[in-house]
């Protein structure tokens, strides 16, 4: 099975590529810019797909060489992982704009992709959108980038189903692990290794936390399945569902008992306003879908990433290759 991937140079994009190459697939992953134009902790990322994976840079699916791409080679699977992204929590953030340039070429390049043999498409969700996971109704977007992923969701679906091509989704919550993206686990991670108190700023939040190490074996046997079967995948993985107060001190129970750190947290009282919805969680089990998971092995290597003897003006994270 051939696996054409966008969006590689993501976390999850960097996982989710070494997972579909250990579960049989040749897969190759797409980037967008030059990797010397890639952060230090970006090119640690892409250097772990060497051997496993073909780094193709494309700059976009309605560029002439994302054709000649599908005119030279044939995939039976494409995953639609790489998004416009920004800033996803600001309240400008620009839905149109986001939802043009993330599915700009996308019918011509279906079209090519249909062509050649392609089989399936697996389109990568966020659980910030409208109808996703399980919470109180109703399941509304959580802010603008929210609805972008809503609408750029809809509109590819639109394009897939009319081609007649196999459409599979795959809904991520809140991943964390090595290699992670700036945001709470690195921030928290980072001010740990600096012998500060962490502050939580809304510990009521209900939100699910879960391993990317995990994540990435379900997406993989997900993207099997779309292939090899003739019924739908639809998932929303959940892990660790739970308050954000009660995942922090699942995080820093894991890590002060591997590291010595002290891991010291304080709740915000009262916790800082939010117009986020106050629960949002995945409805797929991980621990159903990878049985074999080894959650310990997980809080190890994530443990073994931290340099906690650097200097707090550089990076907190030290990448383990």
């Amino acid at each position: 099975m051939r696996a054409l991937l966008t969006g590689a140079s993501s976390f999850t994009g960097t996982w989710f590529a070494s997972a579909l190459a250990e579960r049989g697939f040749s897969v190759t992953a797409l980037h967008r810019r030059p990797l010397e134009a890639y952060p230090a902790l970006t090119r640690r990322r892409l250097a772990r797909l060497e051997g496993s994976a073909s780094l193709v840079r494309l700059p976009g699916l309605a560029s002439a060489q994302a054709h000649a791409l599908l005119e030279r080679e044939r995939f039976d699977l494409l995953c639609l992982h790489g998004a416009e992204v920004g800033d996803h929590r600001s309240p400008t953030f620009d839905v149109g704009g986001a939802l043009a340039r993330t599915t700009a070429g996308l019918g011509p390049l279906l079209d090519r992709f249909a062509e050649g043999g392609g089989r399936a498409v697996l389109v990568t969700g966020s659980i910030f959108e409208a109808d996703e996971g399980r919470g109180p109704p109703p399941l509304r977007a959580f802010n603008p980038y929210g609805l972008a992923k809503t609408l750029i969701w809809q509109t590819i679906r639109f394009e897939t189903e009319r081609r007649g091509l196999r459409l599979g989704k795959f809904v991520i919550a809140h991943p964390l692990g090595p290699f992670d993206k700036p945001g709470l686990v690195s921030e928290l991670l980072a001010a740990w290794c600096r012998g500060e108190t962490a502050t939580i700023r809304r510990p009521r939040l209900v939100r699910d936390f879960v391993a990317v190490d995990a994540l990435a074996r379900a997406y993989a046997e997900a993207a099997r399945r779309l292939v090899e079967e003739s019924g739908p995948v639809h998932l929303v993985p959940s892990l660790w569902p739970e308050s954000v107060a009660a995942f922090v001190g699942r995080l820093a129970g894991a890590i002060g008992r591997r590291t010595g750190l002290a891991c010291a947290v304080r709740l915000a009282e009262p916790p800082e306003p939010s117009d986020e919805p106050p629960i949002r969680v995945g409805s797929a089990s991980l621990y159903a879908l990878v049985p074999d998971w080894d959650e310990e092995r997980f809080w190890d290597g994530l443990a073994a990433s931290l340099d906690p003897e650097r200097p707090p003006a550089a990076a907190m994270l030290s990448i383990i290759g």
